[in-house]
C-alpha cells in the first residue's frame, strides 16, 4: 500500500477517493475511524488514501497536486468594496466590512 495524500477530515478523504476513482485510480481511506480520536492518541490520526497499484501512485500524486492548487487558488472571497482578502480573514483588510455569510 502506498499513502498518497493525508486529509484533513473523513469528508475530504472519501471525496478526494471518489475523486481518483473517477480518473481510474482504486484507492482506500485509511484512519478515517480514528478521526473521533485525534488529541486523545499520541499517533497520528488523520485519514489517510492509499493506493495499492504501485504504478499508479505518480498519477494519483499528480491529480492530488492538481486539487490541492485549485484548493488554495480559490481560497479568497471578494468584499462589497472589490477587494480579495484570503478566506480565513474574517475582515476586508481593505475597508473592515465583515466576510459575507454564504
Amino acid at each position: 500500500m502506498h499513502t498518497v495524500y493525508a486529509a484533513a477530515d473523513p469528508l475530504e478523504a472519501e471525496i478526494l477517493r471518489s475523486y481518483l476513482a473517477e480518473h481510474g485510480i482504486a484507492a482506500q481511506v485509511l484512519g478515517a475511524g480514528l478521526w473521533g480520536a485525534r488529541g486523545e492518541l499520541p499517533a497520528d490520526a488523520w485519514p489517510r488514501l492509499v493506493i495499492a497499484d504501485g504504478t499508479q501512485v505518480e498519477a494519483a500524486r499528480e491529480l492530488l497536486r492538481r486539487y490541492e492548487h485549485r484548493r488554495h487558488a480559490a481560497a479568497t472571497w471578494v468584499c462589497a468594496c472589490g477587494e480579495r482578502a484570503p478566506v480565513h480573514f474574517e475582515i476586508c483588510w481593505a475597508c473592515g466590512a465583515e466576510r459575507p455569510a454564504h
